[in-house]
């Protein structure tokens, strides 16, 4: 991928974090007090941050950074339990200088090209604007509801959930990460982020006085089955006053649970601590066990939301990595104009769950059984949507009836895909 004329890209370290979180600043409109700006030197996987340079003072000023990125090393789990190398693509900023000049082009094709040569098979990210990062390919993978539920939001009791044991307290690093950690590596639903960077960890762990918007400092409620972490959260309360009494307000930054027991108990404190009206909070699956066992479902005021994008990278290697549900043998003819590797078509053949994904020279592209964009083979990936879907909605085009049905039932999952916390 070509850089603009006139400028570079580069990598770059801790040396210059205070020009990388000026770019991105500037690009998502926000202002760091100087006593908090620190805070980027321990987010950040230095190693894997690059950033485009001025190389022209007909661009500007030669040597400053007119935009940045970075990409965290994930684990991602996919259908059949099995862990998929992934990179993250975050802090994605151009400086509004610079805009309309194809430096974000740049970067995705740098950030694309570097995480192939790391091995890493899919790239996901959560979308600022989700129109920007369909044009390279992304497809929108999970859906996440977005909860508000009153104090003391009635269930349908699970026998045992209350004996497992809750420990509220002030969110620490070194006191919590462990925990998050160890659930999270153990989490069964697709699109979870089961191996964190460390940068990641102490990401969700930061509690910078300038996002707390008057709320109390952060802190967590970490579920135990003995001496086993199962479920956490970490959240904020903010006081209120109504003339009716009390109208304090709960919001849930992020959280991640085992199973049903655990999900039940953590929710169990999250909606009902005193002084607190309501508990916001997103990173729901549309089958989550609290939304499920809801006595009053419209009390929730549920609303849906985008939740991960997901971008593959290597066609057949990302395929051949999550397991399936039914037997399938299809060819696939795949446009991608961003990165040519991937175009053409492909035989997808599984039996028995696992997948042999190989190039098919000798088939004439037109006459493929089905032809997707890798925008929608992303969308697919996790099992969030069918292949049926997209045919239905004219995103997919079956050339051959009833392999369109064959690959659908082959990558379907029953459990829906969703990334329980932001990066």
């Amino acid at each position: 991928m070509n850089t603009p004329q006139g400028y570079r890209l580069i990598s770059v370290d801790e040396s210059r974090a205070r020009e990388v979180l000026h770019v991105d600043a500037f690009a998502f409109a926000f202002t760091v007090p100087e006593k908090d700006a620190g805070f980027i030197h321990e987010i950040l996987p230095w190693d894997r941050t690059r950033a485009i340079e001025v190389a022209d003072p007909m661009r500007g000023t030669e040597g400053t950074l007119a935009a940045v990125h970075a990409s965290f090393k994930f684990g991602t789990r996919v259908p059949g339990g099995r862990e998929v190398p992934t990179s993250g693509l975050s802090w994605v900023g151009v400086h509004p200088g610079h805009r309309r000049r194809g430096l974000l082009r740049a970067m995705i094709g740098d950030h694309f090209a570097r995480s192939l040569a790391r091995g890493e098979v899919i790239s996901t990210l959560f979308a600022a604007e989700t129109q920007i990062y369909q044009r390279f390919g992304y497809g929108m993978a999970a859906t996440e509801a977005r909860v508000q539920l009153g104090r003391g939001a009635e269930v349908r009791p699970l026998p045992g959930s209350e004996d497992l044991i809750v420990e509220v307290d002030s969110a620490s690093l070194e006191r919590h990460g462990d925990a998050i950690a160890s659930i999270q590596s153990r989490m069964s639903r697709p699109g979870t982020v089961t191996t964190l960077a460390p940068q990641s960890l102490a990401d969700i762990l930061m509690d910078l006085e300038i996002d707390r918007e008057g709320s109390e400092e952060l802190r967590i409620a970490l579920v135990r089955d003995g001496a086993d972490p199962v479920a956490w959260a970490l959240f904020q309360r903010k006081q209120d006053w109504a003339d009716s009494g009390p109208d304090g307000k709960v919001r849930v930054r992020a959280w991640g649970a085992l199973d049903a027991a655990a999900t039940m108990r953590l929710w169990g404190v999250l909606a009902d601590f005193d002084l607190m009206s309501s508990t916001h909070a997103g990173k729901f699956a549309l089958d989550d066990p609290l939304l499920l066992r809801l006595k009053d479902f419209r009390s929730a005021k549920v609303t849906i939301a985008d939740n991960l994008w997901v971008r593959i990278l290597d066609v057949s290697e990302a395929l051949e990595a999550r397991g399936y549900a039914a037997d399938c043998d299809v060819t696939v003819q795949i446009d991608d104009a961003f990165l040519p590797h991937n175009a053409g078509v492909w035989r997808v053949h599984v039996a028995a769950g696992e997948a042999s994904v190989t190039r098919d020279d000798t088939t004439d592209p037109a006459s493929a059984d089905l032809r997707l964009d890798i925008q929608e083979l992303g969308a697919v990936y996790l099992g969030g949507t069918t292949v049926m879907e997209l045919v239905r909605a004219r995103l997919a085009d079956e050339r051959t009836p009833g392999t369109a049905a064959e690959l659908s039932s082959a990558m379907a999952s029953d459990v829906k895909p969703l990334a329980n916390f932001g990066f």
